[in-house]
């Protein structure tokens, strides 16, 4: 099984659709209405283009990247898309990150994702479920010059 989180009319082919709207029975939902309908390493891959940055940031946030955690197969990926704004080396003009009104969650370039991989740790344990990245040239990177594309990988 190949799972798409919010692939809305867009769905890539052969990808399961787990969206609020255009999702079918039991993954019909959000994707922070967890857990999803299907057992643990149950699932290859997993997509979420433009979808992670209307989700909460917190406790929603962590809990759609558990999930996707507990479903994954061992060494099944997760690639994700979401606008950014870059902090390091410089500062792109990301105002359309911020400007959407239904926007609910922000991501930095790349620091936002070193919590989820363990390379970061705030003095607090949030309960993230450690991810790895693959190679970070290819697997971490922007496109267009607001786009973060990053492929996760559970261990």
């Amino acid at each position: 099984m190949q799972l798409e989180i919010g692939g809305g009319t867009l769905l890539t082919p052969g990808f399961l659709n787990l969206d609020y709207i255009h999702g079918s029975g039991e993954w019909k939902r959000y994707a922070q209405d967890t857990p999803w309908p299907t057992g643990d390493n149950t699932v290859a891959a997993i997509r979420a283009s433009h979808v992670l940055e209307h989700i909460s940031a917190g406790a929603d946030r962590i809990a759609v990247m558990n999930e996707a955690h507990r479903v994954l197969k061992p060494g099944g990926t997760f690639e994700i898309v979401v606008p950014c704004v870059m902090i390091e080396n410089q500062m792109v003009n990301g105002w359309w990150a911020w400007a959407d009104p239904d926007h609910k969650s922000y991501w930095a370039y790349p620091h936002s994702w070193l919590y989820f991989t363990g390379e970061f740790a705030p003095n607090a344990d949030y309960g993230i479920r450690a991810w790895k990245t693959l190679d970070q040239e290819n697997d971490c990177h922007i496109e267009m010059g607001w786009e973060a594309h990053v492929t996760l990988r559970k261990p």
